[in-house]
């Protein structure tokens, strides 16, 4: 009986590998698809950008540890006094294509654990400076937020 040469799974397995992580390698790395629940509006977010020194940092992006129940209270219409008495102060303020943006980045314990999760999170206010909408950048921190 005469033997076909078939490769073994474990090659298989290594070439399908490389297959894959040679075309991940071409996806562009601030792709991010808008979450039409956390984020309805499509506001946007900067990404974390690092040089080689910065490897050395144990965090590159970090926040403040906070209560999930307090968002609760950000809703359209108040001002920005009640926005920053709830919230602190913003890590970043610019101009939007909807208004003023308050950007702000918490951590929040996950349930049933130890570790964190670090969320993005975008307040916008109107021209009479009240909010029009709030957004979290990533579902899963949305989803931490008791209704």
């Amino acid at each position: 009986m005469k033997k076909t040469p078939h490769a073994s799974p474990a090659v298989a397995a290594f070439a399908l590998a490389a297959a894959l992580l040679g075309t991940a390698t071409h996806v562009a790395a601030r792709d991010n698809p808008v979450d039409p629940v956390s984020n309805p509006d499509k506001l946007d977010y900067r990404d974390v950008e690092a040089r080689r020194p910065d490897f050395k940092e144990p965090f590159l992006r970090d926040g403040i540890v906070s209560r999930p129940e307090r968002f609760r209270e950000i809703k359209p219409g108040i001002n920005q006094a009640q926005v920053l008495a709830v919230l602190g102060q913003a890590l970043r303020q610019q101009r939007g294509a909807l208004g003023t943006e308050w950007d702000y980045q918490f951590k929040f314990q996950m349930p049933q654990s130890a570790n964190y999760l670090v969320c993005q999170y975008k307040v916008v206010f109107d021209d009479g400076q009240t909010v029009r909408s709030a957004a979290w950048r990533r579902r899963q921190c949305l989803d931490l937020i008791p209704h």
